[in-house]
């Protein structure tokens, strides 16, 4: 079930792009796709509210660091110590990142029902040819 919960959690993710603060238990289609009721919306809301900081933060962090390594590969006397310590940054705040989106939307599935959480995986694949 697990196993089940972070695939989830991925494909959600990935139906909203990596960058996406798109509110879709806000969507009218979408919500009442889900049945959503108004208790579960403002949950939902609370939560993404909730996380909104930090993945903002990861994503400033994230575009920094690979901005710093672009920079440095194009450096003709970039050091290779140098390099890999941005690469083990930036690997470190990717991990952090998909660790912060997969328990926003971990407790998001907490407030769905089982039949909403396939509906929503269903929706998900509707979405999946627009961010390839």
């Amino acid at each position: 079930m697990f196993v089940l919960t972070i695939i989830f959690t991925l494909n959600v993710n990935a139906m909203l792009g990596p960058q996406s603060n798109y509110k879709w238990w806000k969507d009218p289609q979408i919500a009442g796709e889900l049945n959503l009721t108004k208790d579960q919306a403002k949950s939902i809301e609370r939560i993404f509210s909730s996380y909104k900081k930090r993945i903002s933060k990861y994503r400033k962090q994230l575009k920094k660091s690979e901005v710093e390594l672009r920079k440095e590969l194009r450096n003709p006397e970039a050091k290779k110590e140098d390099v890999l310590q941005l690469i083990d940054r930036i690997e470190d705040i990717k991990a952090g990142y998909t660790r912060t989106k997969v328990e926003m939307f971990l407790k998001v599935k907490d407030v769905l029902t089982p039949d909403q959480v396939a509906t929503l995986h269903k929706i998900k694949l509707r979405f999946k040819p627009y961010h390839k």
